[in-house]
């Protein structure tokens, strides 16, 4: 039997870049069904290139670096034996423009979340996957998390009437007390933590019409800013549907009614309310709080990751501590245990569909029913007074800061 053979290359090496490059030369040592090659990878910052190399070479292993997206697009192209697969963990901007060149080259594409920040980029991808015999897909990495498959599993063939899901952090705050190494974090509230819950269209086969908005807060661009930040990261001086949520809540009804609840700017008192509901029944807090530094300022570093299933089965899975309930006994119900962590498993996953021995579980179709209601929902605009909002989206982060003696820098 002649086995499949994927060629891989990498781009970007940021946080969440650096941990799939060393699943990818795990992938590319230890698994025999397919002959995974990590040819190459790239990123502007030479020392992250040269710390990859050596790990790689640690693990017996010789991979190219590359200066420019360009070089590794050249070195793909020249690939003959196997097919191709592009790894984007790139910044989110490029990720649209770099699912072009894969899809004009006849490439597989694993993009990092979100595959693009305007639905103009969504509708152009769309088009080129239908003119193109080529899929790319993202990395909705939460599909592979054990609480959200066991929860499938007992939901199968059981009515569900409603999905509540939070997703909230002070990662916004985080980008602007350290602009410069979160500056590859984009989109806001909506386009960067809704973009998880694409798992939700596991559990619902439905349309979903977003019957309502509500942005309580939108991110400042700096620290004490007078203008508000785009989803892209730059800066708005007008309340327009670019200006990236701090905090937003979404409905969208159909047979089951879905809520989406996402936040850069810590946990929203809806959040809290559930979490006591569901901590009053199980004896488990979903929300995380500490304390955490950045340079010389300290902010409250709040975050929850959960959902709560409505129907003919009462669930609650919480997503940070891979930990599910019933609801209606209040007892915890015990979730698989995998060998391999969920970015494994999203890699191992895509190196399969490159090779042709696997099909995504999403469809284009139901991904494009995602992406178009994202979209629907960041560029949902509420007449609302732009320097109101620039106030109270200041009050909101001075709130989380913890006070010190330094100086503010008023701009990102």
């Amino acid at each position: 039997m002649n086995v499949k053979k994927v060629k891989v290359f990498q781009i970007g090496l940021g946080s969440f870049g650096r941990h799939g490059f060393e699943k990818l030369v795990e992938l590319d040592t230890h698994y025999s069904e397919i002959s995974v090659e990590l040819v190459g990878v790239y990123d502007r910052d030479p020392e992250k290139l040269e710390l990859a190399k050596k790990f790689a070479e640690f693990k017996g292993l010789k991979v190219e670096t590359y200066s420019s997206i360009e070089r590794v697009y050249s070195a793909a192209e020249r690939v003959r034996d196997g097919k191709v697969l592009i790894y984007d963990a790139g910044p989110s901007e490029l990720h649209a423009e770099h699912i072009y060149k894969s899809l004009k080259n006849n490439f597989f594409h694993l993009a990092e979340k979100p595959p693009s920040l305007s639905r103009e980029e969504h509708i152009q991808e769309k088009k080129m996957m239908l003119d193109n015999d080529v899929r790319f897909t993202v990395d909705f990495i939460e599909r592979e998390n054990p609480v959200v498959k066991e929860a499938l599993k007992i939901t199968e063939n059981k009515d569900i009437e409603s999905i509540e899901v939070f997703r909230e952090s002070c990662m916004g705050v985080e980008k602007l007390l350290n602009p410069v190494t979160r500056s590859g974090v984009k989109g806001g509230a909506v386009l960067d933590k809704m973009c998880h819950e694409a798992y939700i269209m596991d559990f619902v086969d439905q349309d979903l019409e977003v019957k309502s908005v509500e942005k309580n807060i939108h991110m400042p661009y700096g620290l004490g800013s007078e203008g508000l930040m785009s989803v892209r990261g730059g800066k708005k001086s007008e309340l327009t549907e670019e200006a990236a949520s701090g905090i937003c809540q979404a409905t969208l009804s159909g047979e089951a009614e879905i809520g989406l609840n996402a936040s850069w700017l810590g946990v929203s008192s809806k959040c809290r309310s559930y979490a006591e509901k569901v901590e009053s029944i199980t004896d488990h807090d979903p929300v995380k709080t500490g304390l955490k530094t950045v340079g010389n300022r300290s902010f409250v570093d709040e975050e929850a990751r959960f959902f709560v299933i409505t129907g003919e089965r009462e669930l609650f899975g919480d997503m940070l501590d891979n930990k599910l309930f019933d609801l209606e006994t209040g007892e915890e119900i015990e979730t698989s245990v995998s060998l391999h962590d969920q970015l494994y498993r999203v890699l191992e996953s895509s190196v399969r569909c490159a090779a042709g021995l696997e099909n995504n579980e999403l469809s284009e179709g139901e991904i494009d029913r995602f992406m178009t209601a994202l979209f629907d929902i960041s560029e949902h605009v509420e007449d609302s007074d732009v320097y109101e909002e620039v106030e109270a989206a200041n009050k909101r982060v001075k709130q989380l800061i913890i006070e010190t003696d330094e100086e503010v820098t008023t701009e990102a």
